[in-house]
């Protein structure tokens, strides 16, 4: 048995196989396995069938997924890497990104309907990636950087913001 504390802004209501979050950025509804949920004062207990504390522990990290992604939401930098590199939002769809990364033709990108993102005023360098599912923030910024994957020799392409690479050597320099 483990318990959580619900935060005042949060609702959470559950069923027979599946459990709803609600908060100020929106809702989430999950598939729920084979968990019991009970609530007491203020506190949401969690009991599974087994005696597996590591399951007991995986649903309860499901349950502060859910609700750290509709209280305050998952947001995910990428950094765009070269020479003449950046990102433009579409001024008509703002749910299209258009990629300048070093092809000869720009490279759109159609966000889905629940990830929003943001683009570095300045020089269009920097991309956030907003969303209230962090499995779903992660895919986008993956399918995102996959569009021009970081470079071994020279660190060009999209990179997670925190990434940290270790070039290669060059013909020349590994002599």
């Amino acid at each position: 048995m483990l318990k959580l504390l619900l935060p005042k802004n949060i609702q959470l209501s559950w069923g027979a196989d599946f459990i709803k979050v609600e908060g100020p950025l929106g809702s989430l509804i999950k598939k729920k396995a084979n968990f019991f949920l009970a609530e007491k004062d203020g506190f949401i207990y969690l009991y599974t069938t087994e005696e597996y504390n590591s399951q007991e522990a995986f649903y309860l990290a499901m349950i502060k997924n859910l609700i750290f992604g509709v209280s305050k939401g998952y947001r995910h930098r990428l950094k765009l890497v070269g020479v003449g590199f950046k990102a433009i939002l579409n001024a008509t769809n703002t749910k299209q990104i258009n990629l300048k990364i070093g092809f000869s033709h720009e490279v759109s990108y159609l966000l889905p309907k629940d990830v929003d993102c943001v683009v570095s005023k300045t020089k269009g360098t920097y991309l956030l990636l907003k969303g209230i599912e962090k499995n779903r923030v992660q895919q986008v910024a993956k399918e995102i950087r996959s569009l021009r994957m970081p470079d071994a020799y020279k660190g060009k392409g999209i990179h997670y913001q925190k990434e940290v690479l270790k070039l290669k050597k060059g013909k020349k320099e590994g002599k």
